[in-house]
């Protein structure tokens, strides 16, 4: 039993640490202790060095303003510096004390798992790397709303909500959702007489002919696990590895703004093979049982795939990416079909709340009015889609 009423798991370096340290700022938590610890935490990025007792240097300079901080391996980077990052802070919130913790990201929901952690921040990304096993129909799970259904009832680590955390957005001047897609990606548009719209029928495909297909090291038995047949090169880079190889070679790669995949002349194929952002990953056995784990997800506020503030996002990230990406999208989706697809309501993609029992979708209750709310939703979404390109004056219109 850990002394804390809650402990959360956190990226120790990174946007989305800079984005929900943000968050706890203005939920009364100590705003220059943790704009001292977001500084700190930025510079660490420009000071990384191979010599660690350089970064120690640094670090010890550094505690003066914010000793909340650490060293470690900055495992991104191909030359693996030591750089300083989050390591650790208590923090006194209305009636609890919350323990934050900054780790990996693909370490964060593994500590919910192991039971060191009661709620962690995690893209669907990070989470299916080391969560994918547990789940009935991993293939099926291509949104994170479905994630919860796939799951057997024993099991603890389920998703509350998206933390709904943006970034900014040089195009639409903007900020805009931490929404990402795992796209198929290559030099030249394949000489195939086939519709490669749907990634899981070029996977397919590439399964048969063996080609090449370059993916990050972390996702390559995510993706082994749903294609054994795939020709899989795990890579540190995989755009450049794309760039360097033969015109066949294919890359799987998460895209969020597509600048650089246009910059390198790189182009996206069809729809992404699921669709990630930041979420709440939580123990819900803990959560029914700790009233101040409830309590602190009452104050971040876990939103629904479906909720009205993250519809208005999802059509920012698409109109900014198709806007940014223009004709080095091929087989561009429809918007419709990537948020909530024909088969994806049968899958679990339905609206769920907190009150809602494993946090899934019934399949014998209430089922016609959770449909109804599906299109509703995408009457919605579709609405303020075509709001963004009005006000735009762009004429072009990617919805049906």
């Amino acid at each position: 039993m850990s002394e804390y009423d809650v402990v959360c798991a956190i990226p120790r370096s990174g946007r989305t640490f800079e984005n929900f340290i943000h968050k706890l700022q203005t939920l009364h938590a100590p705003r220059q202790q943790l704009q001292a610890l977001i500084d700190a935490v930025k510079q660490g990025k420009a000071n990384s060095s191979r010599s660690i007792p350089q970064v120690t240097a640094f670090l010890n300079q550094q505690m003066t303003s914010s000793p909340y901080i650490g060293v470690f391996i900055d495992r991104k980077r191909a030359n693996r510096p030591y750089r300083i990052g989050f390591l650790g802070i208590d923090i006194e919130l209305n009636g609890f004390t919350l323990r934050l913790e900054g780790d990996e990201p693909h370490n964060c929901s593994s500590l919910v798992s192991l039971g060191e952690a009661d709620i962690a921040l995690a893209g669907l990304d990070e989470l299916l790397t080391v969560m994918q096993s547990n789940l009935n129909s991993p293939e099926n799970v291509t949104k994170w709303g479905m994630y919860n259904y796939h799951l057997p009832k024993e099991k603890k680590v389920r998703i509350a909500g998206s933390a709904l955390l943006t970034r900014w957005n040089q195009l639409l001047k903007r900020p805009i959702q931490d929404m990402v897609g795992f796209f198929l990606i290559a030099k030249h548009k394949p000489e195939l007489n086939m519709d490669y719209s749907y990634p899981k029928d070029y996977l397919q495909h590439l399964e048969s002919h063996r080609d090449k297909i370059y993916v990050k090291g972390r996702y390559a038995d995510m993706i082994r696990s749903a294609y054994p047949f795939l020709n899989i090169m795990p890579v540190h880079d995989v755009e450049d590895a794309v760039v360097a190889s033969q015109s066949g070679s294919v890359g799987l790669e998460i895209v969020q703004t597509g600048s650089t995949l246009k910059r390198k002349g790189l182009i996206i194929l069809g729809q992404p093979l699921f669709l990630s952002e930041s979420v709440y990953v939580v123990d819900y056995y803990k959560y029914l049982n700790n009233p101040k784990l409830r309590l602190f997800l009452d104050k971040i506020q876990p939103v629904g795939y479906f909720d009205s503030k993250r519809l208005r996002q999802f059509a920012l990230w698409f109109y900014a990416l198709e806007q940014n990406i223009g004709d080095y999208w091929i087989n561009k989706p429809d918007m419709m079909e990537l948020f909530c697809g024909e088969q994806d309501s049968e899958h679990g993609l339905r609206p769920t709340r907190l009150q809602t029992r494993y946090w899934m979708p019934s399949d014998s209750y209430k089922t016609l009015e959770a449909y109804d709310l599906v299109e509703q939703a995408k009457q919605n979404l579709r609405n303020y889609y075509q709001e963004l390109v009005c006000s735009s004056g762009n004429s072009h219109s990617n919805i049906s």
